[in-house]
C-alpha cells in the first residue's frame, strides 16, 4: 500500500509539473490548470475507491473458496454456542 502512495505522490508531482509548464508556456490559464488538477485528483480518488472495492470482493471470494471463517462468522458462532450452552444448563442443571 505504501508503494501505491509513493506512486501517487510521484504521479501528482509530475502532473503538477506538466500543468505548471503549460501555464508558463501560456497554453492554459492558472484557473484551467487548477480545474484540471482537481478533476484528475477526483478521478484518481474514484478509481482508487473502485479498486479497493474490487480488491475486497476478490479477497472475500478467495476466503470463501478456501473455506476460511471470517472474524464475524467466528464471533457469531461463539454467540450461538454460548446461547445453546445457557439453554443446556437450564434444562440440565449441574449440581457441582
Amino acid at each position: 500500500m505504501l508503494a501505491g502512495v509513493g506512486i501517487a505522490v510521484v504521479t501528482k508531482d509530475k502532473i503538477l509539473e506538466v500543468l505548471d509548464d503549460m501555464v508558463n508556456k501560456g497554453e492554459i490559464t492558472r484557473d484551467e490548470a487548477l480545474a484540471m488538477s482537481e478533476k484528475i485528483v477526483n478521478e484518481g480518488r474514484e478509481e482508487t475507491e473502485k479498486a479497493k472495492v474490487e480488491a475486497s470482493k476478490l479477497f472475500n471470494d478467495m476466503l470463501h473458496k478456501a473455506n476460511i471463517v471470517t472474524r464475524e462468522q467466528h464471533d457469531d458462532l461463539c454467540q450461538r454456542v454460548k446461547a445453546l450452552e445457557g439453554r443446556l444448563h437450564k434444562e440440565f442443571p449441574n449440581d457441582e
